[in-house]
């Protein structure tokens, strides 16, 4: 259908009630709905004009993540994607994304690729994959991310799980991040936090403030 700006997307909808949307640009998932209530965020002043990333949802990085020789976070998220497959099962849908390399695309990073993005909806739950392929001739590196935008009530947030990772903090210094290990069952955030956890475990607890645990 026709989302802001006009932009085309893809709304799941699932026979237990939980809800998705997904815009082609950018193959971001805007909305995850679980019993009516949206646990995902896109900040007011989003734009939806297919040049622009959408910020909020579940934009892409890719195939950089954060800053380096192309534009910050690469260009995946400022791309349209199209509709390779869609199927359900039991009733829950699952759709799948492509991207492929482009003259816009190999202006910054010159190779040949495909790109799957699988999105299944659930009943409480939305899991995603990721598959890249390299179509090229010649081996490439990449690095790639889903940077979500969860909604939340900053005041009562905590994270658990992370106890005992080493953490690379960059408040105050970005440039020049501090080694330490986490000694916290439950992190919250009474102020400014940029902070990085290595050999994170594969499931941690976000609490959002507003009644729902991820």
């Amino acid at each position: 259908s026709e989302g802001n700006g006009g932009l085309p997307k893809v709304s799941l909808l699932s026979p237990h009630g939980s809800e998705a949307e997904i815009y082609l640009f950018g193959g971001c998932i805007t909305s995850w709905k679980v019993s009516n209530k949206d646990l995902l965020f896109v900040r007011p002043d989003a734009v939806f004009n297919g040049k622009k990333p959408i910020s909020g949802g579940i934009p892409h990085c890719f195939p950089q993540f954060g800053p380096g020789p192309i534009q910050q976070h690469g260009f995946a998220r400022n791309m349209s994607w199209s509709i390779a497959d869609s199927d359900n099962v039991e009733g829950d849908p699952i759709i799948t994304l492509e991207l492929r390399d482009d003259p816009y695309s190999r202006s910054m990073w010159d190779f040949s690729f495909q790109t799957l993005y699988k999105v299944k909806l659930h009943s409480n739950s939305l899991s995603t994959v990721l598959t890249v392929t390299n179509t090229d001739k010649k081996p490439f590196s990449f690095t790639t991310a889903l940077h979500t935008y969860f909604r939340a009530s900053i005041a009562g947030v905590s994270v658990k799980g992370l106890k005992g990772c080493k953490t690379l903090n960059k408040d105050p210094d970005p440039s020049n991040p501090l080694e330490g290990k986490e000694g916290r069952e439950v992190i919250t955030f009474p102020g400014f936090v940029d902070c990085i956890y290595l050999d994170a475990p594969k499931e941690i607890f976000l609490d959002n403030g507003i009644g729902d645990v991820i």
